[in-house]
């Protein structure tokens, strides 16, 4: 296989990146387990997510390229705590009493779990990509998911009620997940498509 023609699938995976907004490239959830929900979902707007249905647990990684303005939005509750979440880089939080759709931002530039956490119970706490608190849990909903009119990369639910830790419905505290590359990413990427664009018609004028 020729240098050129890989240089070449370069550019078009590059290419391909860009065109469809490399909006969760650099995103991905990690499942560390599996869990059944015991519990019926009982927030509007989504699709059945039934009794008995299984579900990942886990944490949202990030692995770059470059950084990302990070947006969660607020999908809904049904806990008989006083819920919150917290982005804590970008020291926001939302609650139970914001209105549905009502979200925080934050960029982020380092590897890594995301760095936020949800809050169930008064000083019991789900850290994404750290410690859960015993019978707490973050559960993936679903991927480019369409919740009103919107779509999010990531739909993710906290569990602050079950019997067990991996028992529930995720649905205490729901919240949408889309991620923006900052415009200095694009331009790498362009940057990048152009010098190896430039390398490829390089290469081809000195096998002629």
């Amino acid at each position: 296989m020729s240098k050129t023609y890989l240089m070449q699938q370069t550019i078009i995976a590059a290419a391909l990146l860009i065109v469809s907004g490399s909006a969760s490239a650099g995103l991905s959830f990690v499942a560390t387990d599996t869990a059944t929900r015991t519990e019926a979902f009982n927030i509007g707007g989504f699709s059945t997510l039934p009794v008995g249905s299984s579900l990942s647990i886990g944490y949202l990684d990030f692995a770059g390229p470059g950084s990302q303005m990070i947006t969660y939005t607020f999908l809904g509750q049904e806990s008989g705590y006083n819920n919150k979440f917290y982005d804590v880089i970008g020291g926001n939080a939302l609650l139970e009493s914001d209105p549905i759709g009502a979200s925080v931002s934050s960029i982020v530039s380092t590897s890594g779990p995301l760095s936020f956490k949800f809050e169930g119970n008064v000083g019991k706490f789900a850290v994404n990509g750290g410690p859960w608190d015993k019978n707490t849990s973050i559960g993936l909903i679903g991927t480019n998911m369409q919740v009103g009119s919107a779509v999010y990369d990531f739909v993710i639910g906290y569990d602050d009620s079950a019997g067990k830790k991996y028992l529930g419905d995720w649905d205490d505290f729901v919240i949408g997940v889309s991620a923006v590359p900052e415009p200095e990413t694009y331009a790498m990427l362009m940057i990048g498509l152009g010098l190896i664009g430039f390398s490829v018609r390089s290469q081809k004028r000195s096998f002629k």
